[in-house]
């Protein structure tokens, strides 16, 4: 497992050199921290609705650094040619394989942290410097006394720093009122990307970079829908596999189903759970699924890969 480190390492360090990786994630810093925004937006539920856009912004901004730097990793090695010079050491074809898929994983985790820090800070700056909260300090202010611009940038200082020493505790899963079971949606969403990244690696084995995002992505969106489309086939088995079309139909269906990751367990479901304030654990069988499915389709791509020829 040394040289596949060794990989996984290199990988993530080329993965940090890539220009995207920067511009996708400083867009998504800049989203969370204006996040507050929202609250000259909506009505009612500011909350919920700036929790909401926070983790939707970390779910796909991971899925779209997975996407945009995954897809190139693979190819770049033929293309530079720097495919020869790896495999003429010793190292088989399945540790690069694995050595890309966890240097791209670390690169993703990392990212995720980073938009995580932010978006507990903001959540945490918000609560403290809010509209309601600055009125409560106003009123508080003893008969002849005011709270001049010097009392307020201090009190916005303190907030900050309180702010961000709150962030970090929540990253260690030491949650309160304000950020309960977001940890454990965000750790979910990492399980989600492991599966997803499996895919990017997978397509990346055997075709170009447009065709592997438009696969990943394709992938991701059929994952999200898997119980849909089971529905459907028990609707079309409900309504009778009467004509040719309905029993094609329903084949097709049941295979993408059955193929095809279910996502929607690891985000949408507990996302929902916790935005409405319901408990929130991580069940072992998705924690084994997680585990499962991107080794299996790991397995094919060293597979497909083996069989490619250099020379």
């Amino acid at each position: 497992m040394g040289k596949v480190w060794a990989i996984a390492f290199n990988t993530f360090k080329e993965a940090v050199r890539n220009r995207i990786l920067y511009i996708l994630l400083i867009f998504a810093v800049v989203l969370l921290l204006f996040s507050g925004v929202v609250q000259d937006l909506t009505v009612a539920a500011q909350g919920r609705v700036i929790r909401s856009l926070g983790l939707g912004c970390i779910n796909i901004f991971g899925l779209l650094i997975a996407v945009f730097v995954g897809i190139g990793l693979v190819y770049n090695e033929l293309d530079k040619k720097t495919i020869y010079t790896i495999i003429s050491k010793p190292i088989d074809r399945w540790q690069f394989i694995l050595g890309k898929y966890f240097g791209l994983l670390l690169t993703i985790y990392i990212n995720v942290i980073i938009m995580s820090l932010f978006f507990y800070f903001s959540l945490y700056w918000q609560s403290y410097t809010s509209d309601e909260v600055m009125a409560k300090i106003y009123a508080s202010q003893p008969p002849g006394e005011t709270f001049g611009p010097v009392q307020h940038a201090a009190y916005l200082g303190w907030s900050a720093l309180r702010s961000l020493a709150f962030a970090l505790k929540t990253l260690f899963f030491l949650t309160d009122p304000v950020t309960r079971y977001l940890p454990i949606v965000n750790l979910m969403t990492c399980l989600e990307l492991a599966i997803v990244t499996a895919f990017v690696i997978l397509y990346s084995s055997f075709s170009t970079p447009t065709l592997s995002a438009l696969l990943t992505i394709f992938t991701f969106v059929i994952g999200r829908c898997n119980e849909d489309i089971v529905r459907y086939t028990m609707y079309l088995q409900r309504k009778g596999l009467t004509t040719s079309a309905a029993y094609v139909k329903y084949h097709l269906a049941q295979f993408i189903a059955h193929v095809a990751p279910n996502l929607k367990i690891y985000y949408s479901d507990t996302s929902y759970r916790a935005l409405s304030d319901l408990p929130v654990s991580l069940d072992p069988f998705v924690v084994a699924y997680a585990i499962v499915y991107p080794a299996l389709f790991l397995t094919l791509a060293v597979l497909i890969f083996r069989r490619r020829n250099f020379k």
